[in-house]
């Protein structure tokens, strides 16, 4: 294993990616290394992961407080401790009540100095204690299924870069699952072939032409913030909530304004991943005026996540949306969740891992959960779109809706983008390279490489990062998520009775609604 990572990303401790809370500083990100890592209790060694180098998972659903003194028991065996990690949003966390995966921060008791590797702890706890160890999993770093390819040493694609690019872990010249070359994968980064780029479009907002319903469909976007922008004012089809100690509250945000009259002053960017969920949102909003968008920002700019901090997210939405069906009060219902977001998982437990488990719930509720599949052309298992099903066959009492995992197109419509991941179930491929939608109003430090003025008169070539008109193009199965995220929106409306939110309801609806998009020729 390697240590790797930024001991605290700008944007994973931006006050703006928390509601204005500074994010506590996380440990070392660690990569995984198939040859140097301890090997699965099978003898097998296991698939490279990044993950938070001191922590670990609880998933006790039980609220068993005699197994925590076990664990302390076992932990001493070698000679470390552990304490409860304090949340990001700044609530209590009660770790002898049934949990999703409470992050739990290991000590050492012999000398501080002394280096902790999570995954060889847990390693050694499912080799001397299985009973405890069942319970335990490593804390994931998630990023989003984007276009982010290049960079030399980056995380995703470049040169030694983890993820593609020669000798990376995923695809790459003599990667670990040999894969797409990285440099083939950065074609895609390149303005005019995918990368990400300022345009023009003489669309009026679509929420201007939305259907007046007796209920709108709610989609969750848990990801960086949605930006102002004149197609989103709070007003209009969206709904910002930020987490602040354990259930979501309104964020209060400026009103937005009109597109400036002057272009903003040039900036710095502020990070590879800036206006992401503002991308998101722009798609969600061209194919299904109607929905009502519902923002949680769980990353900063830079795209990272820990695993413990959407699980703290995904179970206040999940109370709020039960309380909701339990007190017959739909402003608090959603009906699609947008996943644009992953990590790589290890071994097999993630299928009956803490992710796994709380999306189950969500089924249960009636809540379709859409995730894309991720951007490294390999086959290697991405979570949460390695956990997709086939739909039912048939609508019985019990059936519910599976997680639909969703692969990108390239804009011909008819071949499947060569960065999108080969899961062994893609349940649907949407349009996810040269997109067109919303992007933050910024102007980089770039500048048209040429310019003459006459007069009051400035003609120009194009400015490659000026996005004060607010669209550009970007390319990612983070994007073509949110395309089929909209196609099941738009069905959950023609279904009808949207009004009935009871979990049978909403899973007939849901399964429905799955079978009708999932038929559906690429986009």
């Amino acid at each position: 294993m390697s240590e790797s990572g930024p001991d605290a990303p700008q944007g994973a401790n931006d006050a703006s990616g928390t509601g204005g809370r500074r994010r506590p500083e996380r440990p070392p990100v660690r990569a995984l290394d198939p040859a140097t890592a301890l090997r699965l209790t099978d003898g097998q060694p296991p698939l490279p992961a990044l993950y938070l180098s001191d922590r670990l998972l609880l998933n006790d659903q039980e609220g068993r407080p005699r197994s925590l003194g076990d664990l302390r028991d076992a932990l001493a065996e070698l000679e470390l401790d552990y304490e409860v990690t304090p949340r990001q949003d700044g609530g209590p966390r009660d770790i002898d009540q049934p949990s999703w995966g409470t992050s739990i921060t290991l000590r050492p008791t012999r000398s501080p100095i002394d280096p902790i590797d999570a995954w060889t702890v847990l390693q050694r706890l499912r080799e001397r204690h299985p009973a405890i160890a069942e319970n335990l999993s490593l804390e994931h770093v998630l990023r989003p299924a984007d276009g982010y390819w290049g960079g030399i040493g980056g995380y995703w694609g470049g040169i030694g870069g983890y993820w593609g690019g020669i000798g990376g872990y995923w695809g790459g010249i003599g990667g670990y699952w040999g894969g797409i070359g990285g440099s083939v994968l950065q074609e895609y980064s390149v303005p005019g072939r995918g990368g990400r780029m300022p345009v023009a479009l003489a669309l009026p907002d679509p929420r201007l032409r939305a259907r007046p319903l007796d209920r709108a469909p709610v989609i969750v976007v848990p990801d960086t913030p949605i930006a102002p922008h004149p197609w989103f004012k709070d007003d209009s089809g969206v709904v910002r909530l930020v987490l602040k100690d354990g259930k979501l509250v309104p964020l209060l945000t400026e009103k937005p304004v009109d597109p400036p009259i002057s272009a903003p002053a040039p900036s710095e960017p502020v990070g590879l991943l800036q206006g992401h969920a503002t991308f998101i949102a722009g798609l969600l909003r061209q194919g299904c005026p109607e929905a009502t968008i519902l923002s949680i920002p769980v990353m900063g700019d830079d795209g990272v996540v820990d695993e413990s901090y959407l699980l703290d997210v995904l179970q206040a939405l999940l109370d709020r949306h039960v309380h909701g069906q339990e007190h017959d009060d739909d402003s608090e219902v959603v009906d699609v969740l947008n996943l644009s977001m992953g990590y790589y998982a290890e071994d097999r437990t993630y299928t009956s891992g803490p992710v796994a488990d709380l999306l189950d719930r969500f089924a249960e509720r009636g809540i379709l959960v859409v995730a894309g599949v991720g951007n490294d052309g390999t086959d290697a298992p991405f979570v949460p779109a390695a956990l997709a099903a086939e739909v039912p066959q048939r609508i019985t009492a019990k059936a519910v809706p599976p997680v639909a995992s969703v692969g990108a197109s390239n804009p011909d419509g008819s071949t499947v983008a060569l960065f999108s991941n080969n899961l062994p179930l893609v349940s649907a491929v949407r349009a996810g390279v040269s997109v067109v939608s919303t992007l933050p109003l910024t102007n980089g430090m770039g500048q048209p490489s040429s310019e003459v003025r006459s007069g009051d008169t400035v003609r120009c070539t194009v400015d490659p990062d000026d996005y004060t008109g607010g669209f550009g193009v970007w390319s990612g199965t983070s994007f073509a998520t949110p395309v089929f995220a909209a196609e099941l929106a738009t069905a959950l409306v023609h279904e009808g009775h949207l009004t009935d939110v009871s979990p049978s309801a909403m899973r007939r609806r849901g399964i429905r609604a799955l079978r009708t998009c999932i038929g559906r020729a690429r986009s």
